[in-house]
C-alpha cells in the first residue's frame, strides 16, 4: 500500500499543475495521480486520509467556542459548540490545503495561531481564517465568507465520548448536524 501524500506534496503538485495547465484540457500534459480531479467537474479537496480524530476536553467548550486539533499536515479538525450542540468541520482550507486558524471575533482581528502537530488551539469564536491566502469561513456551517476559497469547509460526523469528541473525517455530514 502506498503511503498517503503529505500536504506539502499535494500543494507542490497543485502548484506544478497550475503552472503547466493541469486539468485545462491540454492532453499533452501528463498528470500526476495527485493532480487528477473528479470527472463530474466537482472541486478536488485536500484531505487525503479518512481517520477518526479524538478531540479531548470538548465538554469545557461554552456556547460559541471552538477548538482546533491538528493531527498532521493532512488532517486537522475543528469542534465547535452552539445552542444546537457540538459540530465538527475540517480545518483544512479548501483553496490551497493550508490549516486554518481560529478567530477570536467575527472579523478575525486576532487569530489563534495554528497548533503544532498533535496540538490544539482554542477557544475561537464564529469564524476561521486561512493564513496562507486570507480565505475566511463561518464556523457554524463552513460557508465561505471571503475568498479566494469558493468551497465551504466540509462537515464531519461527531460522536461524544465522555469529555471528548470523536470526529470521523471519512463520514461527511450535513452542516446543520449536531451531537
Amino acid at each position: 500500500m502506498t503511503p498517503a501524500p503529505t500536504r506539502r506534496e499535494v500543494v507542490q503538485c497543485l502548484a506544478a499543475c497550475w503552472a503547466v495547465g493541469c486539468g485545462s484540457g491540454n492532453d499533452s500534459t501528463a498528470q500526476s495521480p495527485l493532480c487528477t480531479s473528479p470527472s463530474d467537474g466537482s472541486p478536488t479537496y485536500c484531505l487525503v486520509q479518512a481517520v477518526v480524530v479524538r478531540v479531548p476536553g470538548v465538554d469545557t467548550l461554552v456556547l460559541g467556542e471552538a477548538v482546533l486539533t491538528n493531527v498532521d499536515d493532512n488532517t486537522a479538525v475543528i469542534v465547535g459548540r452552539d445552542d444546537a450542540g457540538y459540530f465538527a468541520r475540517s480545518a483544512i482550507c479548501t483553496h490551497a490545503c493550508c490549516i486554518v486558524a481560529l478567530c477570536a471575533d467575527d472579523y478575525c482581528s486576532d487569530p489563534e495561531p495554528t497548533p503544532d502537530t498533535c496540538g490544539s488551539a482554542g477557544p475561537g469564536a464564529g469564524t476561521v481564517l486561512c493564513p496562507c491566502h486570507g480565505s475566511r469561513f463561518r464556523l457554524a456551517d463552513g460557508a465561505v465568507l471571503n475568498g479566494p476559497a469558493t468551497v465551504p469547509l466540509p462537515s464531519y460526523a461527531l460522536v461524544r465520548d465522555g469529555a471528548d469528541a470523536l470526529v470521523d473525517t471519512g463520514t461527511p455530514t450535513d452542516p446543520s448536524a449536531r451531537a
